[in-house]
């Protein structure tokens, strides 16, 4: 079974239950582990929202997207 999500605009599949952390594991095809840190120790350098709300890192592993959530992945760019 598998649950259909928008990520930025583009309809992502994802096995159900998907969680905000298998997403983000999905899209830049590194593992997460269930704290939202990288597990290869690297930043990630983003934040995610799900329809609208900023879901906090230490929350992707319980955070289960249903059907047709919009999510949107921001990256931080440095300067001003």
């Amino acid at each position: 079974m598998s649950v259909t999500v928008t990520v930025n605009g583009e309809a992502v599949s994802l096995p159900d239950p998907g969680t905000v952390r298998v997403l983000v594991a999905d899209r830049l095809g590194r593992p997460v582990g269930d704290d939202g840190r990288a597990l290869d120790g690297a930043p990630l350098g983003i934040a995610v929202a799900v329809d609208d709300r900023v879901v906090p890192r230490s929350r992707w592993a319980s955070t289960v997207l249903a059907p047709g959530a919009r999510c949107e992945f921001v990256t931080a760019v440095q300067g001003g």
